[in-house]
């Protein structure tokens, strides 16, 4: 009797013991699963974004506008004057700094040359560089290349190449954050963006070392002919450079010719 009880005993006790096993295992199994599907979520929204941002005024290639471009350095006004541009995507670009309406320095890029002229009274200066990117540092004081400034006027996003793309929310607690990055280099590229994922607020590129190369807001878009694009844009870095662009006016499929992103040595 005290045996056919003792092995009763321990088919109960071995039953619980296995039940419990069984409970913790699936419990293991769901966790398991639930963190597989959010990781797939996120995949599947980082992957929606990019292609978002990549589909984002895909058709617009010639533009133009005209507006106020504000220059500080060190909080000191460097320039405040009238700008007018004229854009090709995905590399020509002309702007011209106006100055009592006459345009006193003028930038242009046709893809092979880099083009700058200033005026300055009788004399002029004239340069021309072999590039398809030349630096505007020298207009702005922020080291930011043509194509760039020519991508964010046209209201795209500068795509850094990258081999990792994760999305996390924005520590802010305003919208989220998309993080490129490239093997051996880290971070290379942040995207900010809205609630909606929707709407583009603010980009940051970094360089191999680690440090922010220049940051970009958008703080105002309007409806164009169909496309969204930026009538208030930002471009800063952490050296005190500030440079600001308010946009009064912008047309967008304007017909434009060769001759116009060229700039010929003054007579």
């Amino acid at each position: 009797m005290n045996l056919k009880y003792a092995t009763i005993h321990f088919q109960i006790i071995l039953f619980f013991v296995l039940f419990g096993f069984g409970l913790s295992a699936c419990s293991s199994i769901t966790a398991s699963l639930s963190g597989r599907e959010e990781d797939l979520a996120s995949i599947s929204a980082t992957q929606n974004l990019l292609s978002a941002l990549e589909a984002q005024n895909s058709t617009l290639r010639n533009f133009k506008g005209i507006g106020t471009i504000k220059v500080w350095n060190d909080r000191k006004v460097q320039i405040d004057e009238r700008v007018a541009w004229v854009g090709s995507l995905p590399l020509k670009i002309s702007i011209a700094v106006l100055i009592s309406g006459y345009p006193a320095v003028k930038l242009a890029s046709d893809g092979e040359w880099f083009y700058y002229l200033e005026a300055q009274g009788n004399q002029s200066y004239y340069k021309k560089i072999r590039t398809a990117d030349a630096n505007l540092k020298r207009l702005i004081s922020i080291p930011i290349g043509s194509n760039d400034v020519l991508t964010l006027l046209g209201g795209r996003v500068p795509m850094r190449e990258h081999h990792q793309a994760q999305l996390k929310e924005d520590e802010s607690g305003n919208g989220y954050v998309l993080i490129l990055k490239k093997r051996w280099w880290g971070t290379i590229e942040k995207i900010y963006v809205d609630d909606t994922m929707s709407q583009v607020r603010q980009i940051e590129i970094f360089n191999r070392s680690g440090s922010l190369d220049y940051r970009a807001s958008f703080e105002q878009f309007k409806d164009v002919q169909g496309y969204r694009l930026p009538f208030k844009l930002k471009i800063s870095n952490d050296d005190g450079a500030d440079c600001q662009l308010d946009i009064d006016r912008y047309w967008a499929d304007v017909s434009v010719s060769p001759s116009m992103f060229v700039l010929n040595p003054p007579e």
